[in-house]
């Protein structure tokens, strides 16, 4: 885990950032860092971590999964919660793309915010991912070209549990959601967040869209306007709802 903290000595509400598939908390042109660093320009602890077996994880890739990248998130958040600079019923979790659908299905927690970006939110419906079939009937993992343009081996156990994961956990969360979409994301299709926006009939939801912009913002070509924009979005509506003082988790 990584911890950005206000240059200050108190407590602070802090929010736990949670990356997407085959990504790293650092990764994507340092998009999760950039987002960090407003967020504790407005007075909020920014936490990181890289999930199992990407990054600085050492966890095997043979673990990579929803249960474990699930469990992941959960002992991050109460690690978070006990750090003596971080008020302990103001945590919120911000997830982008798979880190979306992590953030959703960890809406169990006592959090105070969620925020998606370009979040795989529909965790109650399978994931339709594209894979080498015959590489996985044939090696027991296939190879995989991220979106950053990475390759990486992903095994079985993943495609396996985006089946067994399946839930409506976020249907009983009370605190505000937040949900930004980039509608001409050509990775993760913008109705999965489009959709839930139309569909979910909760009151607790705001939502916007960006244009011209892929799924990462157009960060890897060294352009940042389209992610600043966003920042210039999410930040102040984090900090306008994270502290609040008269929310407190249902």
């Amino acid at each position: 885990m990584q911890i950005d903290i206000p240059d200050e000595s108190s407590k602070f509400p802090a929010v736990l950032m949670i990356h997407g598939f085959m990504s790293s908390r650092n990764n994507d042109n340092h998009m999760l860092a950039r987002i960090s660093k407003k967020i504790v320009e407005a007075g909020i602890v920014a936490a990181r971590i890289d999930l199992c077996s990407m990054g600085e994880n050492l966890y095997s890739r043979e673990n990579y999964g929803m249960k474990v990248m699930t469990d992941e998130v959960k002992a991050s958040f109460k690690y978070l919660q006990s750090l003596p600079y971080v008020e302990e019923n103001n945590v919120g979790l911000l997830g982008h793309s798979l880190g979306g659908r992590l953030v959703f299905t960890c809406s169990t927690l006592p959090a105070k915010i969620i925020v998606s970006l370009n979040g795989a939110i529909n965790t109650s419906e399978p994931l339709e991912m594209a894979y080498d079939k015959f590489q996985m009937d044939n090696l027991g993992y296939c190879i995989v070209h991220t979106s950053s343009g990475g390759v990486e081996l992903v095994y079985r156990r993943f495609f396996d549990e985006l089946k067994t994961t399946l839930n409506d956990n976020i249907k009983n969360f009370k605190n505000p959601i937040l949900v930004e979409v980039c509608i001409s994301d050509p990775t993760l299709d913008p109705n999965i967040s489009l959709n839930f926006i139309k569909n979910c009939h909760m009151d607790n939801v705001d939502s916007f869209t960006v244009e011209n912009a892929n799924h990462t913002y157009n960060v890897e070509t060294g352009d940042f306007t389209k992610l600043n924009e966003v920042i210039g979005k999410v930040v102040p509506w984090i900090s306008s709802h994270i502290k609040l003082k008269n929310q407190s988790f249902v």
